[in-house]
């Protein structure tokens, strides 16, 4: 299947800057550091340190969202990628534990099967051992009778 490109692709042509919503207040601007008339090296650094961040731009608020996509892409993929690899190690250890466990299981159950069946097989041979040697007994007499 082959995809045909869009007729139109749109472009950004406009930078929509961030505003407050209605209702609430509007930020609070930061004010300018204070300044000394005579410079002061020793103060020169606490108000250099002092100076406000700069505020991210929108672009940067693009770059930082679509950071954090690119971040929970690379999450999810690692994530599967460990779950594949434990899953792996861990199909051959669990596979012979629940054959061990399976197999315990069942000979118990044939154990008990076979304690239950036993006086049963040995009533059944038994009773036919029984029958064949009358029946056996019964036609020898039978045949003795005869030659008389």
């Amino acid at each position: 299947m082959q995809k045909t490109p869009p007729q139109f692709v749109p472009t950004l042509t406009q930078v929509v800057t961030p505003t407050a919503p209605s209702g609430l207040p509007a930020p609070i601007p930061k004010a300018a550091p204070a300044t000394v008339s005579a410079p002061d090296p020793y103060h020169a650094a606490a108000q250099a340190s002092a100076a406000p961040l700069p505020q991210p731009s929108a672009a940067s608020a693009l770059s930082a969202a679509a950071l954090d996509a690119i971040s929970l892409q690379v999450q999810q993929r690692v994530l599967q990628s460990v779950t594949e690899q434990v899953m792996q190690q861990v199909e051959s250890t669990l596979e012979q534990h629940i054959r061990e466990a399976v197999s315990g299981v069942a000979l118990a159950y044939a154990k008990a099967i076979a304690n239950d069946l036993a006086p049963a097989i040995e009533s059944v041979v038994t009773d036919t051992l029984s029958q064949a040697l009358q029946d056996a007994l019964a036609k020898e007499l039978s045949d003795k009778s005869g030659y008389r």
